[in-house]
């Protein structure tokens, strides 16, 4: 075997072993450095396993050929997977989630998203990054010489010396080889299951499962499907404009019996309240304080005051510990992203246009609209995605002029947020639609933050095995969300006082990320208490609310749900919307849990095409 011979059959076989031992890493870094869940992922779905290891060396490969030196190749791939898993477990403790494709949209705004993650966590991959790089330059100076690895350079001519013809071929095979081998992944067809060749299904409505089943990598391609929207079937001119006559008939019998909104001249606030979260739920006949009991007393005492005096209900979180655009992007336009699958805010809506919201029907009635985020405001590209909904002025924290902070917190505080959109009632026309988005409650949720902690787990049968930095976390949250409460309430107190009428929407976008017991536990009616979030209906006014116990539904229902109880006229789609609301209430995967309801429903493929039409279509119906 000559010196060439030798060193491409090293290289190979280096690379072999090296993309075997990087897969099993990277499956190790995905379960959060558990070596069981690991090993069991290795020897119980052997097939998938090897094939992630295939893929990572076809794209080892491509590095190969790249860098000349296959452990080059592995020490990069190395680093690339340390970063990649870093990001995917910081991820993972926030939200209970893993990286999906789409998290990289947001890699613009990595200033903004390097606040929710420890320095000292960051200092140690750098540190993990430093000691790859020393290993490697090591083995390519002593080891790599004796193993046959360095490529022999041969003849005067550059194309010989530098192997350029058998790079390029390395080159074409992995690529080509990735390129096919993961075609099946990347192309699939939606369906809520997908059996594989390797005795595993892709799990479309569940990625938590769906990474567990088939391995990182191949989890990751399979996400790939959701940045494009695919066009649905019958999605066709006369299709959507017979859809638009039919809820325009109807808008027109059923808005003589409702009153106009115009002629109420009544200010509308939305109320998105990040991560705020009761926790007295109880859903489905299970309490949450029976897995996650407490003393110190009613941590949202105002919430409940508000309850009980006006109508209120459950929203089913389309996410758990994060999601916020997407439930926002719900709450606002009223279109669903059960189909869209994807984060509308960053990968559609920028380009799709106007996009019909709540701010857009009301300023077509001669409202103001103004959106608040005591935040960046490119964060999710809402600068441009609020624009295109309607809203023609956006606060940020650039803008406010009330920015406290509780303590040692990062973020500026709801009383903050709740001041600002009190002035701009004070200061604005009659008729107002302002959009808040607040950011107290959001993570991490420090031990520094709060000088005590006066809601203490009690310990049980359930949070006896919690980890000490757990429990802090809990507590801490316990008490930014009392905090929040108080804040509230001010907020209420203060429209009490405004000599204008407003009517507010206000929910809770989803629980913090720090509930495992229930979020993990094997009973979906427990599940589902790390899903549902309060909501009401306030005014500051007599109003004549038509229903006072408002339903559990997803996002999509919820201003559809105030114009109903507030008994207002309302377009075409927001009466397709009544009749969506009616047959699927609570529209996201994590409540179906697997059941298919693609073909069982005309009004939903209605609906479907509605939401397409507006996101990626070319916008057959008039109001778009």
């Amino acid at each position: 075997m000559t010196e060439r011979q030798k060193y491409f059959f090293c290289s190979a076989l280096f690379l072999v072993f090296a993309a075997v031992f990087l897969t099993w890493f990277l499956e190790y870094r995905y379960f959060i450095n558990d070596f069981a869940r690991t090993w069991n992922f290795v020897f119980g779905s052997p097939a998938a396993f090897f094939y992630n290891a295939l893929l990572l060396l076809l794209g080892m490969c491509i590095l190969w050929s790249l860098t000349g030196r296959a452990t080059t190749a592995s020490g990069v791939t190395w680093v690339i997977i340390c970063i990649v898993s870093y990001i995917h477990i910081s991820k993972f403790k926030a939200r209970g989630n893993p990286l999906l494709p789409e998290d990289f949209q947001l890699a613009s705004e990595a200033g903004s998203l390097s606040k929710f993650v420890s320095i000292w966590s960051i200092v140690r991959l750098l540190l993990a990054i430093a000691l790859i790089i020393s290993l490697t330059i090591f083995i390519n100076k002593r080891i790599a010489p004796k193993a046959h690895l360095n490529r022999p350079k041969r003849g005067q001519n550059y194309l010989l010396r530098h192997a350029i013809g058998a790079r390029l071929a390395v080159l074409l095979i992995g690529v080509l080889g990735f390129y096919f081998a993961s075609d099946f992944a990347r192309h699939n067809d939606g369906s809520r299951y997908q059996d594989t060749f390797l005795g595993t299904r892709f799990t479309a409505w569940n990625q938590n499962r769906n990474y567990d089943e088939n391995g990182f990598i191949l989890g990751f391609l399979y996400n790939f499907q959701k940045l494009r929207l695919s066009e649905p079937n019958q999605y066709e001119e006369s299709f959507i404009s017979g859809i638009e006559e039919k809820y325009t008939e109807i808008e027109k019998k059923e808005n003589e019996s409702r009153k106009d909104i115009s002629d109420e001249d009544v200010s509308v606030v939305i109320i998105l309240n990040e991560s705020f979260f009761d926790p007295t739920v109880s859903f489905n006949g299970k309490n949450f304080e029976d897995y996650y009991p407490h003393d110190g007393g009613d941590i949202t005492p105002n919430l409940h005051a508000i309850q009980s005096k006006y109508p209120s209900g459950l929203m089913y979180s389309l996410d758990y510990g994060g999601g916020t655009a997407n439930i926002e992007f719900e709450a606002l336009t009223g279109l669903t992203n059960f189909w869209v699958n994807t984060v509308p805010y960053t990968a559609l809506i920028p380009r799709a246009g106007k996009v019909p919201s709540i701010a857009s029907f009301l300023k077509d009635e001669g409202y103001t609209t103004t959106a608040i985020h005591p935040f960046n405001g490119g964060m999710y590209k809402r600068n441009i995605a609020l624009k295109n909904e309607g809203f023609d002025e956006f606060i940020t924290d650039l803008e406010m002029d009330f920015t406290e902070h509780d303590g040692a917190s990062e973020y500026i505080n709801d009383r903050s947020a709740y001041q600002q959109t009190l002035k701009a009632l004070q200061e604005g026309s009659k008729r107002q639609v302002i959009g808040l988005i607040t950011m107290q409650n959001h993570t991490p949720f420090k031990e520094e933050n709060y000088e005590s902690r006066d809601f203490g787990l009690i310990r049980n049968d359930y949070t006896a095995e919690l980890e000490d930095w757990r429990e802090t976390e809990i507590e801490t949250y316990f008490q930014t969300v009392h905090s929040s409460d108080e804040y509230l309430g001010e907020f209420i107190a203060g429209l009490e006082q405004l000599d204008k009428k407003v009517a507010v929407l206000f929910f809770g976008d989803h629980s913090p990320g720090l509930f495992d017991i229930t979020n993990s536990h094997e009973d979906k009616e427990v599940r589902d208490l790390s899903r549902v979030t309060p909501y009401f209906i306030y005014t500051n006014y007599d109003a004549d609310f038509t229903n006072k116990e408002l339903p559990t539904t997803t996002p999509n229902c919820m201003v559809n749900t105030m114009l109903n109880s507030l008994n207002w006229r309302k377009n075409a789609r927001y009466y397709l919307l009544d009749e969506v609301c009616r047959e699927e209430p609570i529209l996201t995967a994590t409540w179906l849990d697997g059941r298919d309801i693609d073909e069982e429903s005309d009004l939903l493929k209605s609906y479907e095409l509605l939401t397409y039409d507006i996101l990626g279509g070319k916008k057959y119906w008039h109001d778009n």
